[in-house]
């Protein structure tokens, strides 16, 4: 009974160790237009169910410095090195980073911060650093920066082939806030502003895989436990 006992618990550890190769990943866009015209995009890709403005820049690569203004989020101050100094209180007189989501083909000015605003799988954020409210970046397509999105079909047979312990994560829903037009330049900013960040960001530390491990060493547990019980059988 205690070898049978054994057994099992080797085959368990070996069923536990096949896991799916990854998580599901998921892709947004990211398009920076400077004042000059010239246009740079990025495709991040994420495993996480949604990611926010900001985490989407830093992910890029692309080199940025921010500041906290509370309730109303993160602005970004440089991005891409443009301009060349941070001005005071993030938007000076000129022209700053004015901040969109991609919305049914067109750009909306975003309600809320970088840092408080939310991207799931195929959302697309844009920046453009220009004088005068609602500047959006040019028109660009999503599938012209990450490809072509998963067709409906494809997405739901993946859905079906997911784990059935899997359980959802719950989205965070943002409270509403001052609009971007907050940040406008502005000759008295905001003396609680603090910077909050700058780009790029470490990479995270990948998972080691332990189920292996697991099965190996219960494997070569019961193969020791046979050989003792086969001593003691055979005696002096």
């Amino acid at each position: 009974m205690w070898l049978g006992a054994a057994a099992v618990a080797a085959l368990t550890a070996a069923f536990l160790s096949i896991r799916p190769a990854h998580a599901a990943i998921h892709h947004a866009a990211l398009v920076i237009q400077h004042a000059s015209g010239s246009v740079i995009t990025r495709c991040v890709a994420f495993a996480e169910d949604q990611i926010s403005g900001l985490q989407l820049v830093e992910r890029s690569g692309v080199p940025y410095e921010a500041q906290n203004f509370g309730s109303v989020g993160s602005a970004i101050c440089q991005l891409d090195a443009e301009p060349s100094t941070v001005p005071p209180g993030c938007f000076g007189s000129g022209p700053y980073w004015q901040y969109f989501h991609r919305r049914g083909g067109a750009w909306q000015a975003s309600a809320f911060g970088a840092g408080s605003s939310l991207l799931h799988d195929g959302d697309m954020d844009g920046w453009h650093y220009a004088a005068g409210a609602n500047q959006a970046p040019g028109n660009v397509a999503f599938a012209s920066v990450c490809g072509a999105p998963v067709p409906p079909a494809a997405a739901a047979t993946q859905v079906a082939h997911a784990p059935s312990h899997a359980t959802a994560v719950p989205t965070a829903t943002p409270a509403p806030s001052p609009s971007l037009e907050a940040f406008a330049p502005s000759d008295s900013p905001q003396p609680n502003a603090v910077l909050s960040s700058t780009g790029p960001p470490t990479q995270p530390p990948k998972a080691t895989a332990l189920g292996p491990w697991l099965a190996f060493g219960s494997m070569a547990l019961l193969l020791l436990t046979l050989g003792a019980v086969n001593l003691r059988r055979r005696g002096p």
